[in-house]
């Protein structure tokens, strides 16, 4: 049977508007894909604490006007990984302590059991997870519990280290109005003494004159020993105005036999080389008459005379 021309054209127009309605559902489905994903951009925080970095992975939920994220969104007793898509991961590159418990260097996905006031981390050995696909204890390398606390909303779900001290740090977590903070220890590398012998050439008291850096602030003063303990070779402040008075180990710096660097008392007892500073000693007739103390471009932030 023939059709008029009239009724093709009728019969186009219907299919193309099919074809064009299907086009911009599919386009419109797409864009609600793309824009669904944008919900949870993937984000890397790290931190370097002493000899060691630690760095987080993570996907980034947002509120999106939802109250309550806990229990509303993530439920009480639900075990979760602290974001979306893929699991959470943490890498630590030396051995470290967690909430005072041992970790060994390596990269892990991180799971938690969520209740109002405290959290149970498990930290797992297979890092790459879907977010769906909980691991069992048999893949678990650590288990500890934190201390969870409210605080400022935050629509999008962070971890940050708010909190550096000498060898340690603080991970914490927030999303909603739950602060959830992780207490991180660094294990320090065995420290090099001066030896016995080399000592005596350093030890005396010095006047030490510190500068500002700052134009039209005037320079500090302090007066400091460099004593003989018998198992080391130390900094002791004797005057810092306005300052805690400090108490350093000298070790001794690679290359040169008249640098030293200085390494601080942590917390927990470690002693950490400060980074990026040398003690360089003037030797004039097997003994030291001054030293500077410059940073890693050279410039010199305090002088130091003997005085005795």
């Amino acid at each position: 049977m023939r059709r008029s021309s009239s009724a093709i054209r009728s019969l186009v127009a219907r299919w193309t508007g099919r074809a064009a309605a299907a086009a911009v559902a599919l386009l419109a489905a797409r864009h609600d894909a793309v824009a669904q994903g944008r919900l949870s951009e993937k984000a890397t925080v790290s931190q370097t604490v002493g000899n060691t970095t630690i760095t987080v992975e993570y996907y980034r939920p947002v509120a999106r006007g939802r109250t309550n994220i806990f229990p509303n969104v993530v439920h009480w007793n639900q075990r979760w990984t602290p974001g979306a898509n893929w699991a959470t991961t943490i890498e630590v590159d030396h051995d470290v302590k967690v909430e005072g418990q041992p970790l060994p260097k390596g990269k892990y996905s991180l799971w938690a059991t969520v209740r109002p006031d405290t959290w149970t981390f498990d930290f797992h050995r297979s890092a790459r997870r879907f977010h769906l696909s909980r691991p069992d204890s048999t893949d678990r390398q650590l288990r500890v519990s934190a201390r969870a606390d409210s605080g400022a909303l935050t629509e999008v779900l962070t971890f940050d280290f708010p909190e550096i001290a000498t060898g340690a740090t603080t991970l914490r977590l927030r999303w909603g109005t739950m602060v959830v903070p992780l207490h991180l220890t660094m294990i320090a590398p065995p420290l090099a003494m001066v030896a016995p012998a080399e000592r005596g050439r350093f030890t005396g008291r010095y006047d030490v004159e510190v500068s500002s850096l700052e134009p039209g602030r005037p320079n500090r003063h302090l007066v400091i020993d460099i004593v003989d303990t018998g198992d080391a070779l130390r900094w002791r402040d004797v005057e810092n105005p306005g300052q805690p008075l400090r108490d350093f180990i000298f070790s001794p710096s690679p290359g040169s036999d008249d640098e030293l660097t200085r390494a601080q008392r942590s917390a927990d007892g470690q002693w950490w080389t400060q980074s990026g500073i040398v003690i360089a000693f003037t030797i004039a007739s097997g003994r030291a008459t001054a030293f500077e103390a410059r940073i890693e471009d050279g410039t010199v932030v305090s002088r130091g005379t003997r005085a005795r």
